[in-house]
């Protein structure tokens, strides 16, 4: 079989492997693999960080921790639905939250103004360092 064939067997058979797990995407190289590991290895961490940071400031608030952790809960759980049964941008999710110019938005600014943005693509640049060194190791 022809080396050509041979990666088109190759490559139609790691689809067929991830595409049994979940969905698939091809990218361009090593250095894409390491920043996806970092991106969407850590799972549910991500969220789940961002739950347990409004979790934590509902209670100080003053709920009581099963109120917050089910209004909490079904925020996240919402948000999945919405940019998942969508096909939603997260992007234009935010922007549409922004153009009401309500309580959403507040919170959106001042989070962003506190360092939001920064503090996630630092996040992702340690998880994309740390999946180059562990495939190192």
């Amino acid at each position: 079989m022809p080396r050509a064939s041979w990666c088109e067997f190759d490559r139609a058979t790691v689809r067929a492997i991830f595409g049994a797990c979940g969905v698939e995407d091809e990218v361009g190289s090593e250095r894409d693999i390491d920043y996806l590991t970092g991106l969407t290895g850590s799972g549910p961490a991500f969220p789940a960080l961002l739950a347990e940071a409004m979790m934590r400031d509902a209670v100080a608030f003053g709920l009581k921790p099963e109120v917050a952790r089910r209004a909490v809960n079904t925020v996240l759980t919402g948000t999945g639905r919405l940019l998942e049964l969508n096909d939603a941008s997260p992007a234009d999710t935010v922007e549409a939250f922004l153009g009401y110019r309500g309580t959403t938005a507040a919170a959106i600014e001042t989070m962003r103004e506190a360092g939001f943005d920064q503090a996630v693509a630092k996040g992702l640049a340690a998880a994309f360092l740390k999946s180059i060194a562990m495939g190192k190791a």
